[in-house]
């Protein structure tokens, strides 16, 4: 076969160059390929632990014999019940491919070449990504102790070029969480030309009485809010999240987004997850919580030292990068696959997704394994 000719000589974007590309946490099939086990744990991309929803996978099943047609580019369904759900109009509501895809498309629309976007590290890798594509500049501002944003640190990084400044709570990879208070002043005291977006992937985990970005919203604070199916909906596979802010802000995103993007099975998921009356999302979530502790005290008694967390994950910092490259390669030797956190900044820490009880246990003996494996070389 002969080779595929090269690009035209200057052809590419230069912005490009500054672009790491996404890896995403190693499949299950990958790892029992390379590693010929049966038995693989998959702790990573801090899916939800469980099946979705029975009433997600009926909609699924009755829906398939429709998917000859394009799905409601709109998701006028899924958007009306949101805005039912949340209390906000159905055009401050934009339904997208996941949460990744909204943050691509703010960053297109809102973002050029010398502008500023604000944000916390170590954090989500997509939104230094979306700026970076955009040939924008990302200022970053270091986190607190507990691996929450810093919203004092983060307001001193703000110049006159910044479109956007970005709070990512609870924090992934770390899972602190900003305090709502401290939010809302943060959001009061911002200068006008700058959009302030909260990033709450992981909201369902919060506890009682954090912030809730939806409402600062309905209170007519200048936010943008994005929100997903993919964790405690345990929808990750269908990709479908949704974004909370300004009508203006809705139709402006409406000009460069994909037609038809959010799929048909994604809408109805979704849409059925959402009306659920059998109270599975509150079940999943104390049950996520409860694990998290015990997996906390678990790595605790190995001498880890995680991060108190309110996401359905926790960041373990092991002392170096070479020695959290180690453990993960011995994690990965007894099928437990859990997450470098490298890219997100933090090359020094493993991050691990809380997963059923059977498999949080059988983590904890591979990881009980493993140090005494790393350490004993």
């Amino acid at each position: 076969m002969s080779p595929t000719p090269p690009l035209p000589a200057g052809i590419a974007r230069p912005a490009l160059a500054a672009v790491t590309p996404y890896e995403p946490g190693r499949p299950i099939d990958d790892v029992r390929r390379e590693l010929g086990l049966e038995r693989i744990i998959k702790l990573a991309s801090n899916e939800g632990p469980y099946a979705p929803f029975p009433s997600a996978i009926a909609a699924v099943a009755e829906a398939v014999a429709g998917q000859r047609l394009y799905p409601d580019p709109g998701a006028w369904a899924l958007r009306d019940a949101l805005s039912a759900h949340l209390g906000v109009p159905g055009d401050a509501i934009m339904v997208g491919n996941g949460v990744d895809s909204l943050i691509k498309l703010l960053c297109l629309a809102l973002l050029d070449p010398g502008d500023q976007l604000v944000m916390g590290w170590p954090s989500f890798i997509s939104w230094r990504q979306g700026a970076a594509i955009q040939g924008a500049e990302v200022h970053a501002a270091p986190l607190r102790a507990d691996g929450a944003y810093d919203l004092d640190a983060l307001a001193a990084q703000i110049t006159p070029r910044t479109k956007l400044v970005v709070v990512v709570s609870p924090n992934n990879p770390t899972g602190g969480a900003v305090d709502a208070r401290a939010l809302a002043r943060f959001l009061d005291a911002l200068p006008s030309h700058v959009l302030a977006v909260l990033d709450e992937a992981y909201f369902e985990y919060l506890r009682e009485g954090s912030h809730d970005g939806v409402g600062l919203v309905r209170d007519g604070g200048r936010l943008v809010v994005t929100r997903t199916f993919s964790k405690a909906y345990a929808l990750a596979g269908l990709r479908v999240g949704y974004l909370v802010g300004p009508p203006e802000l809705v139709q402006l995103l409406g000009r460069v987004r994909n037609a038809f993007d959010v799929n048909g099975l994604a809408q109805v998921a979704a849409l059925a997850s959402l009306t659920d009356t059998e109270g599975h999302l509150a079940r999943r979530v104390a049950e996520v919580v409860s694990e998290r502790d015990t997996v906390d005290a678990g790595l605790r008694a190995l001498a880890l030292d995680p991060l108190p967390s309110q996401g359905n994950f926790l960041l373990v910092r092991v002392g170096s990068p070479e020695r959290a490259g180690r453990l993960n390669v011995a994690l990965l030797s007894r099928g437990i696959i859990v997450r470098p956190a490298g890219a997100f900044g933090a090359p020094d820490g493993l991050r691990i997704t809380i997963g059923r009880p059977v498999e949080n246990s059988q983590m904890l003996v591979a990881m009980t394994a493993s140090l005494h494996e790393v350490d004993a070389a």
